[in-house]
């Protein structure tokens, strides 16, 4: 083959080639206009086929799925990220492993969801519904959960540190061996719940409702100033305060 010939043969095999009409770009992807992957996957989510997908290890990196059916999809190992499920349906759904770290969660319902091992940090949860949830060894660290429902919920050994619980519903959850450092339970209602062995340093218990059977066995470093409060109100195996910190922690 000459040299002006092997020329034309490659200008050629660079030139875009067609598909079904419409010219595809130099890289030979997909036609020009085309929707993404990404994009048709959401589309076919928001058209209500989800219960037909398989969503695990799926991008939805900052998809907006605002108020979706979601009941009992396969979402483990997801990447939820900055994704906004405000009011989305995600009852019993998979989570494993997923990560939604900065995502809107506000009102979603995630009842009997799980999410063990679930990345979850900085989301925004407010009065999500979480109830009997499988948070179990979730980072929530830095979450925002208040008025959440997460009665009967798995939390144990989670990662709550600087989450905001104020005003949620934690009655009967268990929270055995998590981690609540710098965590707001204000005005929080603990009735029933499990804290044995967990780590309270400096998490706030102010405007408690109710603690009735709530369990603090062995929990680490809960702040003095709330341990009388939390057995006036029922709590069980609070360690009551010192005489010394009484005195401490007593108005002059």
């Amino acid at each position: 083959m000459g040299a002006d010939a092997a020329a034309d043969t490659l200008k050629d095999r660079r030139r875009p080639k067609s598909y079904n009409g419409q010219r595809l770009s130099p890289f030979w992807s997909k036609p020009v206009g085309h929707p993404s992957a990404k994009t048709a996957l959401i589309e076919r989510i928001r058209s209500g086929e989800a219960p037909l997908i398989d969503l695990s290890e799926a991008d939805l990196l900052r998809a907006d799925l605002q108020g979706v059916n979601l009941v009992g999809s396969n979402l483990e190992r997801a990447a939820l990220v900055l994704a906004n499920l405000r009011g989305a349906r995600l009852t019993g759904a998979d989570l494993h492993r997923a990560s939604l770290v900065g995502a809107v969660l506000e009102e979603t319902d995630l009842g009997a969801a799980c999410l063990r091992d679930a990345d979850l940090t900085a989301v925004s949860g407010g009065r999500a519904v979480l109830e009997k949830a499988d948070l179990s060894r979730a980072n929530l660290r830095g979450a925002d959960l208040g008025g959440a429902n997460l009665r009967e919920a798995d939390l144990s050994r989670a990662d709550l540190r600087g989450a905001n619980l104020r005003g949620a519903d934690l009655r009967g959850a268990n929270l055995r061996d998590s981690s609540l450092e710098e965590a707001c339970l204000s005005a929080a209602n603990l009735a029933g719940a499990d804290f044995s062995r967990s780590c309270l340093r400096g998490a706030a218990f102010d405007e408690t409702g109710e603690a009735v059977g709530a369990d603090f066995y062995e929990c680490r470093e809960l702040d003095p100033a709330w341990a009388s409060g939390l057995i006036e109100l029922g709590a069980l195996n609070v360690e009551p305060p010192s005489d010394r910190e009484r005195r401490l922690i007593s108005p002059q």
